[in-house]
């Protein structure tokens, strides 16, 4: 499954857009009229690496010499 995000600055067309959309077999319209301000908001996982990143518990270096490197640092 694959997911397409679609954003129409002109109103006027997105009952327009929406009703051709339907007509595609397969095509399922998750939601509409989306509030901006909420796209904002950090998931879950943003928030806990926010919070991680804010504590005293420092997660270390990450070493970029190397891909290897990389992988082992960040163990």
């Amino acid at each position: 499954m694959a997911t397409l995000t679609l954003q129409i600055d002109n109103s006027s067309i997105l009952e327009k857009v929406k009703d051709v959309l339907s007509l595609i077999q397969g095509v399922h319209i998750i939601s509409i009229n989306r509030n901006t301000a909420i796209d904002n908001i950090p998931n879950d996982t943003t928030l806990s690496a926010m919070k991680e990143a804010e504590s005293d518990n420092d997660a270390g270096s990450v070493d970029t010499s190397s891909l290897q490197a990389f992988i082992n640092s960040m163990n």
